[in-house]
């Protein structure tokens, strides 16, 4: 019995060390395993986690680029609007003016002064995002009131006068007229005290309406009664394409464009240049995203001269540090030193902390204005955050002008009443595209200020124009 006892006993030991050596072996596989698989965990770690960065990397560049295409859209946007609002408003002028018209000359130059307006508010009104059963009424309103214009225009230079009817049919455009004017003064008294994002406010929502279509205004036929024109002829929706005259025929390559904006318009500035692509039409150019002390612009380069055609940036929000004279100065000397020829200011306005200066080259004392070249300036920031010379590559070209008449022979048709602030020898260009040379004189009358420009070989009136005030600015209409 005893002897079974211990046979059980080394049975018992037997199976505890068998059992143990199989749960050792059991352990070492797991660890073996475990180490054969710890460098593949971590390849697939790290392959996890250069995915990841690459996802992020090209997340930020499609957002960077987002970003700057919704920075150049905002500026088309907001060009395109201001264009139009300011260009209905002419018109209301316009209108107004008309019924007090005595002789076919002033109202033939009117009617001019009309398709024009209507030509900018047509191309603003198909370049923003606007609902378009909003403005389907208004946009064949504009262009029938373009050609309204163009056929009595065309009667009146065939020596034919119009009936009442015809005369009357401006009061009733006149009307219109001031009803839209005043939706987008709505819309505007609610942008100018408020960041208004154009881009923001393009988004559509279900029913197919956006905000800036609301801020609008209803401009159906059903809230504006639209009068029935009497004339539906061929009408232009587009602005004309003009020559380009004045940038010569060498075409630059984009080094050299890139080259003269780091060494000539931010000379001895800390900037960053980088090329953005190329924009063909009228004026072919070179496009650039600038960089300077911590501000973002749009700059664009003619391919044709290599001549800087835009500045696009946006102004500061603060007290202005320099002056208005500061400004125009810089302006001058500014467009000046990067390749322009003999500039001088013939225009300038504030706006809050900008001054907007209008430039035309001047030769011999002769303002040459289809020459013209605009800078706006933040006072701000002391910067230079707009630019735009597309007349003068448009039309600069050597001239020699002839003044045939006198400075008395052409002031005798001002009349009376009158104080003479300024005259100036220059030359103009017409809405027909002819230039001519004019003598401007800037008088004050008990109304206001006039500007009228004389032509210099027929001593007739060729163009007046009256300083308003729009919102504390002061306009030429």
């Amino acid at each position: 019995m005893e002897k079974n006892k211990i046979i059980s006993e080394d049975f018992e030991q037997n199976k505890d060390k068998k059992t143990s050596k199989v749960n050792e072996s059991e352990d070492t596989k797991k660890r073996s395993n475990a180490q054969k698989a710890m460098p593949w965990l971590i390849v697939t770690i790290v392959s996890l986690l250069v995915i990841l960065t690459c996802v992020l990397i090209a997340y930020y560049q499609v957002y960077k680029s987002g970003k700057q295409n919704a920075n150049i859209l905002e500026g088309v946007y907001t060009s395109s609007y201001y264009s139009m609002v300011d260009n209905v408003n002419n018109l209301a002028v316009d209108l107004s003016k008309y019924s007090t018209l005595g002789t076919k000359q002033a109202k033939l130059n009117t009617m001019q002064d009309m398709m024009i307006d209507c030509n900018y508010i047509l191309a603003g009104l198909s370049v923003l995002p606007i609902n378009e059963e909003n403005v389907v009424a208004a946009t064949k309103f504009f262009n029938q009131v373009n050609g309204v214009c163009q056929a009595y225009s065309q009667k009146l230079n065939k020596n034919e006068s119009l009936t009442l009817e015809q005369e009357l049919l401006f009061d009733k455009i006149a009307l219109v007229v001031g009803q839209i004017k005043q939706n987008f003064n709505t819309q505007n008294e609610g942008m100018y005290d408020t960041s208004f994002n154009f881009v923001d406010a393009s988004v559509f929502d279900d029913t197919g309406m956006n905000e800036l279509s609301a801020g609008m205004g209803n401009m159906t036929s059903d809230s504006i009664e639209y009068p029935a024109m009497i004339f539906d002829g061929p009408f232009s929706t587009a602005l004309e394409t003009k020559q380009v005259k004045g940038l010569g025929v060498v075409e630059v390559s984009q080094q050299q464009a890139t080259e003269y904006l780091k060494n000539k318009v931010y000379a001895n500035r800390d900037v960053e240049v980088v090329f953005e692509k190329e924009t063909d039409g009228d004026i072919a150019t070179y496009d650039y995203d600038i960089k300077i002390e911590g501000k973002n612009f749009s700059a664009q380069v003619s391919k044709l001269g290599g001549l800087l055609m835009t500045i696009s940036g946006y102004a500061e929000g603060g007290d202005p540090i320099m002056s208005k004279e500061q400004a125009v100065e810089l302006a001058k000397t500014f467009a000046n030193n990067i390749g322009f020829d003999s500039m001088d200011v013939v225009w300038q306005e504030v706006n809050k902390n900008l001054v907007y200066v209008n430039l035309a080259s001047v030769k011999n004392d002769v303002i040459m204005y289809p020459d013209l070249v605009k800078v706006k300036v933040d006072l701000t920031s002391q910067e230079i955050v707009g630019f735009e010379a597309v007349n003068y590559a448009l039309n600069h070209i050597e001239r020699n002008p002839e003044f045939l008449t006198t400075q008395d022979e052409a002031e005798s048709l001002l009349g009376f009443d009158y104080n003479v602030l300024k005259i100036s020898k220059t030359v103009i260009r017409l809405d027909t595209g002819k230039e001519i040379s004019a003598y401007e004189f800037i008088v004050e009358r008990i109304d206001g200020v006039y500007f009228y420009y004389i032509d210099a070989t027929s001593n007739e009136i060729a163009k007046t124009m009256k300083l308003v005030t729009v919102k504390d600015v002061e306009k030429l209409i």
